[in-house]
């Protein structure tokens, strides 16, 4: 490795030249693997975007053999690990890190999300009195921060009015706010919050979400994707020496999370998250024939047999290099509204069950406002791009089954009600055990919004919540209608 091209990153760093800096280190990896350096600096770049695998990559090998990594490298590990769900490795990560990071205060506030993430409240408040210290030495105010991190202890009140008098809040501090509000009974207030909060987000990082390029893109799917197309397309055979997915989809808010923490707990089955490789199913189809889905129907059927096969082995190779080192039998892929893409899935593992959580749509619309998601094209940035992408997205769903796709729904609500009977239906339809169902309390914590609602005991006190909101959703009503009664559910 070159001392000058060393020296050059340093300087571009110095100066703030940070896309620059990026680049040369991406010049040092291309004539040697051991720029240590090099790596630990692409590391850090990909952890602060949220590039976990990318990211544990690069950190990994940014230490020379025999020495001690350097504190910075143990905080970006530990903030990647975090991002990846694998918060008990994150903590041990972040907590040797701490003495000698250039900076300490972002590295307490980080390990006590980690520890709020795990429900070790103790913990947290001992963190964030040394927080607390050192931001005041520091001439900091992070009281904004703090009382996020509160939010779920006994302490949430307190947290509460200090996020009503802070004077200034980010949008997804309003966010958070706005669900303190919600769990203190002040329903306008939140939802204002929810309001604002969406509407901030979406200005400063450009968010819109496409209705109507999404509304043709799906008439020309439908159009393409009739009953003797889909019943047509092939099905690749199943290889036996890898795992196999089990898809549980749906929105976002519907119930994924949980279920997926429910048929997970047996040693069978892995819970794997949120998986984006259906989009790249898509993407192969478009790179290889032009676009999808036109470039799907124009294929012969030796052609599409062997599309049946490469989309299987894209698929399992996206997982399995996804995957820890220890592979169970199953896994999970609860990927929001991975539905649109179930003729694509079936093609590939046409014995994977494909389960689709439906919630009541109006519930769904108050708790995805809640949150800062971008599923669905960024849908959820107001109750009318989310009713519509609901209605969208259902169309859709509705259109496979009517064309003799095979999917089975399981109700949130019956879910929540009854976790045992709704196991047992679902090892009837599918031929798979779940005796994990059978469980009534999670005890690992999911990488999603969801992960406090996912973990202990199962509760029932999301059911209907949309009705302290009744009079903010009068206009996402009628796009909400037909897809309420298709379901079975009210709008009163």
């Amino acid at each position: 490795m070159s001392s000058t091209n060393l020296t050059r990153m340093r300087t571009l760093l110095s100066q703030g030249r940070f896309a620059e800096a990026e680049l040369q280190a991406r010049d040092m990896l291309a004539t040697s693997n051991n720029a240590y350096e090099a790596h630990a600096l692409l590391g850090q770049f990909a952890a602060r975007r949220g590039e976990t695998a990318l990211a544990l990559y690069h950190l990994d090998r940014g230490t020379p053999p025999g020495e001690a990594p350097h504190p910075d490298l143990l905080a970006a590990r530990g903030a990647a690990l975090a991002r990846a769900g694998q918060y008990e490795l994150a903590a041990m990560q972040l907590t040797a890190s701490i003495d000698g990071s250039s900076d300490p205060l972002g590295v307490l506030l980080r390990l006590g999300w980690v520890f709020e993430r795990l429900d070790r409240f103790d913990d947290l408040r001992a963190i964030l009195e040394r927080a607390d210290k050192l931001a005041a030495q520091l001439g900091q105010d992070i009281s904004v921060r703090t009382a996020i991190l509160k939010m779920r202890t006994d302490e949430w009140e307190t947290a509460l009015d200090i996020l009503d008098r802070a004077s200034s809040i980010s949008g997804s501090d309003r966010l958070a706010r706005g669900r303190l509000r919600d769990r203190a009974g002040r329903y306008d207030d939140a939802w204002g919050d929810f309001v604002a909060g969406k509407a901030e987000i979406a200005a400063s990082e450009k968010l819109s979400y496409p209705a109507a390029r999404l509304t043709a893109h799906h008439d020309r799917v439908i159009d393409i994707f009739s009953a003797d197309f889909i019943n047509a397309l092939p099905r690749a055979p199943k290889n036996d020496r890898l795992p196999q997915p089990i898809f549980v989809t749906g929105p976002p808010r519907s119930g994924t999370t949980l279920f997926e923490q429910l048929i997970s707990a047996d040693q069978m089955v892995s819970a794997r998250g949120e998986l984006p490789f259906a989009f790249h199913l898509v993407q192969h189809i478009s790179t290889q024939f032009g676009s999808y889905p036109d470039g799907l129907a124009s294929l012969g059927n030796v052609t599409k047999d062997r599309l049946a096969v490469a989309l299987r082995d894209l698929y399992s190779g996206l997982a399995s290099a996804d995957a820890d080192t220890a592979q169970a039998p199953h896994f999970v892929d609860k990927m929001p509204f991975n539905e649109q893409f179930l003729p694509l899935l079936t093609m590939a593992f046409p014995e994977s069950p494909f389960i689709v959580m439906t919630r009541h749509p109006l519930d769904v619309v108050v708790s995805m406002m809640s949150h800062h998601l971008t599923h669905g094209y960024n849908c959820a940035l107001n109750p009318l791009d989310a009713a519509h992408h609901l209605a969208a997205i259902d169309r859709l769903t509705a259109h496979w089954e009517a064309a003799g796709c095979l999917l089975y729904r399981q109700s949130y609500e019956q879910l929540v009600a009854d976790p045992v009977t709704a196991g047992e239906r679902l090892s009837v339809a599918t031929g798979l055990s779940f005796p994990a169902a059978n469980s009534v309390e999670v005890t690992s914590t999911p990488a999603t919004p969801s992960y406090a609602r996912a973990r202990g005991p199962i509760s029932k006190d999301a059911v209907f919540r949309w009705r302290n909101y009744g009079h903010h959703l009068s206009a996402a009503m009628p796009i909400i209608a037909p897809l309420v009664a298709r379901h079975g559910y009210e709008l009163d």
